[in-house]
């Protein structure tokens, strides 16, 4: 809540230091006293408009701070981790310095922030109703969380949550796989290309190697035919054959064995050598016989051979690595030929999140309607006591129709988020026989401050916003009326903090804490005090309210009647 208030050089205050305090805090003072303008002050540290025009006369600067204390709800406590910035002491100290130059500082807790900032933050911490900004209720937005603090719904609300975070769940797993599909397209007729064009090739291991070694001989087969004719020739066809040598060579020394054993040796060596000569020759015959020149074979091993170099600069340097990219391309496609059955499966899945997202939301959208109707009773009988008998509430709950709804019921489609299918709005006819108008469109400060403390007091419970700020909630009223205003503000500031500026005794008296604002004249300049009223002020303030200028020995009994009265209440 908001403890303590200084501003300094702002219009007509000129510094001052206000301790406010839980409950319900009155603020009274002559018209033109200056009372509105301590508001002001206070909207520009709830992130407010302001100009240099505020800044006092023959100052440079207006400066306006405000400690907030007690626990921060967690919308609060949100925001502050967002910008960097610890409360973990539970104080908030919100400085604005508003310059002649036009130039603002704006800081929390000594951080320096914008006024963007400063908007959303005072939005979480003051409720201001009367001729300035911070009206919550007048933003529709917010109009749904009234209305479901109305009632418990907590287990529709949060089946509706679920139901639609699966819903997203399988729209986006749905659109990511679209993606890959439609990405993946192009990726696909290549690798049926490539797998294709190495199927058809066929090759083998160690095909390369066996290709080159054919083409090798094909290429030299002329060569090979008379290496092979020169050495059959020097081997046995010839006269001088080197065969029939080591023939002469063997019966010669056969010859001689008889003699010396010892040449048993040498001639078993030549022997084996005439073996493996003969050996070779008939290899060599052979051989010569089958090697042809067969330039047909030689152009198809060509032609294979340049294949599969093509196919290697393509897919690999090596047949095994051609081996091992066409098995990874023939799972990658399974794979991808697997993301239709699976598009197929979600699509269902999908759909049937939509049917219970359906359900779950025409679930709530049926509780809300029934809270609605409670709702419109409750506030049309709180404002008949506040002096507002002739006028009409209603709690508009429709569903929004969009082309692009994710939701089609009846053959329309409509919008849907995790709160469900509902836009909720609070429509006002002041007067019998005019036509329902959202708040906002309400031009009386009076009745819509009026309009905002009955949906205050009855939602109360619901409301996170701690402070509340009543100004011109007593414009036009009277008697009973307010009389009934003063309660209310006093029942309402039992589960908030409640500041509210009045004209009236009636309203006055339900304080817990009274302040009055008057304006002074020194030095020729005009300057707004605030007092801090003790038990005795207090009586004095009600009792110039309830006589004007003399105040008599009736009027402060009457004021002491009436401040003993509400206390006690």
């Amino acid at each position: 809540m908001l403890t303590n208030l200084r501003v300094k050089n702002y219009a007509l205050l000129d510094k001052i230091d206000i301790e406010f305090g839980a409950g319900l805090n009155v603020l009274t003072g002559e018209t033109g006293s200056g009372k509105s303008i301590l508001i002001g002050a206070l909207g520009l540290v709830l992130g407010g408009r302001g100009t240099s025009e505020v800044v006092r006369t023959g100052e440079q600067s207006a400066i306006i701070e405000g400690l907030f204390e007690g626990k921060l709800d967690e919308p609060v406590q949100l925001l502050l981790n967002e910008i960097g910035i610890d409360a973990d002491d539970q104080i908030l100290i919100i400085r604005r310095e508003l310059g002649r130059d036009g130039r603002n500082r704006c800081s929390i807790n000594g951080h320096l922030v914008t006024v963007a900032v400063l908007k959303r933050l005072g939005n979480l911490l003051v409720d201001l109703h009367g001729q300035h900004d911070h009206q919550s209720l007048l933003d529709a937005r917010t109009h749904m969380d009234y209305l479901d603090g109305f009632n418990d719904i907590k287990e529709p609300k949060k089946k509706m949550a679920e139901a639609y975070r699966r819903f997203i769940e399988k729209l986006e797993a749905l659109e990511i796989i679209e993606n890959e599909i439609a990405v993946n397209q192009d990726q696909i007729q290549l690798y049926k290309f490539q797998l294709e064009e190495l199927n058809k090739a066929n090759i083998t291991a160690g095909e390369d190697e066996n290709l080159e070694r054919e083409r090798l001989i094909l290429e030299n087969s002329e060569q090979l035919i008379h290496v092979s004719s020169v050495v059959c020739d020097a081997l046995s066809e010839s006269d001088n054959a080197i065969v029939d040598g080591l023939l002469k060579l063997i019966r010669l020394i056969e010859e001689k064995e008889s003699i010396d054993p010892q040449l048993s040796e040498v001639l078993q060596g030549i022997r084996s050598a005439r073996y493996s000569l003969d050996d070779s020759l008939e290899f060599l015959q052979r051989y010569r016989d089958r090697i042809e020149f067969d330039p047909e074979r030689l152009e198809e091993i060509l032609d294979r051979l340049n294949l599969i170099s093509l196919l290697k600069r393509k897919y690999g340097s090596t047949i095994e690595e051609l081996h091992a990219y066409r098995n990874k391309i023939t799972k990658e496609l399974s794979q991808m030929d697997n993301k239709d059955e699976r598009r197929n499966r979600t699509r269902e899945e999908l759909e049937s999140c939509r049917n219970e997202l359906a359900v779950c939301g025409k679930n709530l959208s049926e509780r809300r309607k029934n809270i609605a109707s409670k709702l419109e009773k409750r506030v049309i009988n709180e404002l008949s006591e506040l002096g507002m008998g002739k006028i009409c509430f209603e709690v508009k709950v429709e569903w929004e129709e969009s082309d692009d709804g994710p939701l089609c019921i009846e053959g329309r489609n409509y919008r849907v988020n995790s709160k469900g299918m509902d836009k909720i709005e609070f429509l006002i006819s002041p007067n019998a026989g005019e036509m329902l108008k959202p708040l906002v469109n309400i031009a009386s400060g009076g009745e819509i401050s009026r309009i905002m403390l009955a949906l205050k007091v009855i939602l109360a419970e619901s409301d996170r916003i701690p402070t509340m700020i009543f100004d011109e909630l007593d414009s036009g009223i009277g008697g009973r009326i307010a009389e009934s205003v003063g309660h209310r503000l006093k029942i309402l500031s039992r589960a908030h903090q409640v500041l509210c500026i009045t004209h009236l005794h009636q309203v006055a008296c339900w304080g817990q804490k009274h302040f009055t604002v008057q304006k002074q004249f020194n030095h020729g300049r005009s300057a707004t005090l605030v007092d801090n009223l003790d038990e005795s002020g207090r009586i004095q303030e009600i009792a110039r309210m309830l006589a004007g200028e003399t105040v008599d020995q009736m009027a402060l009994a009457h004021a002491r009647e009436m401040i003993r009265r509400t206390t006690a209440v």
